[in-house]
């Protein structure tokens, strides 16, 4: 920022590479140009692959392809060999710039998947430890496939049959950012609790009387910041407005790259008149919520104290560490504080990915595939 070397050098990767950015949504009237192309990929991911240069040779990138406030999308091994380049004064085209961000990713370790036998075993002696597995469970993307829908999402066939299994066996929690009310009626499993809108509503097992809110003072802002969104949003083609009671969620993944900048632009604007509300991204999606210090891995800790109370288990800060090991499996951006709650070894921590993620890309410490391998993983629990 600032440099007029490093300036000169944006602005020779921009003129080398107008052509490509042009034809990927950039360059057009009163835009910022656009170095495109970094990471190859189909049309329909284009808006993942570009970065944005802007006056003073100053660009912006988001690490990943993620919702967010950053007008385009990169890689971070795109920026890494993106900014060595920078660095040295060298040119090159954009296929080596890929190819050798590659093969610095192709090196790096990666998380082991939590079905190898090795991996199972180190499972089986931590949990020697206490006196049961607390299985805290994201919905989409990890029990549910990913739809193109988001009111489609499902469980498929058998999944709440082994989710009743489960239950009947150790403390089972669905942590979503959807409403309760949705996970109640889409599970409907009776021995199973509840933590919807990321945790800010939480309940147990039918029958129980668990019923905890948080922020319930600051519901009648998010019912207001709903209304300006479905106002303000309607013209944008593909956009889907979704309420989750403590949570607005603007679905972006059938949202064209050139609009998501009017998306974010219409949340930036609704944030800067409700500043009791902030705004967090996840796979697809911009989340409007209370601005308070709560989350997945906030509402697991008190829910895993919940189950412990209500089996009748010491439920004290440093006796349920020996009474239930907590085991969160979750694919989006929103599951990372539970994970980072569950780091050195008060957890498994377990994220599902397509691919086998980088280490340092996630707080996991393993992966599991899709939701099918998530359902194999859990049903050997069912006779331990």
């Amino acid at each position: 920022d600032g440099d007029p070397h490093a300036e000169e050098l944006a602005k020779h990767f921009i003129a080398s590479s107008s052509g490509a950015a042009a034809g990927r949504g950039g360059g057009g009237a009163g835009e910022a140009p656009v170095l495109g192309g970094l990471a190859g990929g189909d049309e329909e991911d284009a808006g993942s692959q570009l970065l944005a240069v802007g006056a003073g040779g100053c660009f912006t990138a988001t690490l990943g392809n993620r919702s967010t406030q950053a007008r385009y999308y990169t890689s971070q091994a795109d920026v890494t060999a993106l900014l060595s380049r920078l660095a040295s004064g060298g040119g090159g085209d954009e296929v080596a710039l890929a190819a050798g961000g590659a093969a610095d990713e192709a090196a790096e370790p990666r998380l082991p998947n939590a079905m190898e036998r090795a991996q199972l075993l180190r499972i089986q002696s931590r949990l020697k430890r206490c006196l049961t597995p607390a299985f805290c469970l994201d919905y989409d993307g990890t029990l549910a496939p990913i739809v193109t829908n988001p009111a489609a999402a499902r469980l498929p066939d058998g999944v709440a049959a082994l989710l009743q299994q489960l239950s009947d066996r150790h403390p089972t929690a669905i942590v979503s950012g959807r409403a309760v009310e949705k996970l109640q009626a889409w599970v409907d499993v009776p021995g199973v609790y509840y933590a919807g809108s990321h945790g800010f509503e939480i309940r147990g097992p039918n029958g129980s009387q668990l019923n905890y809110t948080v922020a319930a003072q600051l519901l009648p802002e998010v019912r207001r910041a709903l209304e300006v969104l479905h106002a303000k949003l309607a013209p944008i083609p593909g956009v889907q407005i979704e309420d989750n009671k403590f949570v607005a969620s603007v679905h972006t993944r059938n949202v064209s790259a050139a609009d998501l900048p009017a998306v974010d632009a219409v949340v930036n604007g609704l944030l800067e008149e409700q500043p009791l509300l902030t705004r967090t991204a996840g796979i697809h999606v911009i989340e409007v919520r209370p601005q308070i210090h709560w989350h997945k891995g906030k509402a697991m800790g008190w829910l895993i104290k919940c189950m412990c109370e209500m089996l009748g288990l010491p439920s004290g800060a440093d006796s349920r560490k020996a009474t239930a090991m907590p085991i969160f499996i979750g694919d989006d951006v929103s599951d990372e504080d539970a994970f980072a709650e569950l780091r050195g070894g008060r957890g498994i921590p377990i994220v599902v990915r397509a691919e086998a993620p980088l280490r340092r890309s996630t707080a996991a410490e393993l992966w599991l595939r899709d939701p099918q391998q998530v359902a194999e993983f859990l049903a050997m629990f069912l006779n331990s």
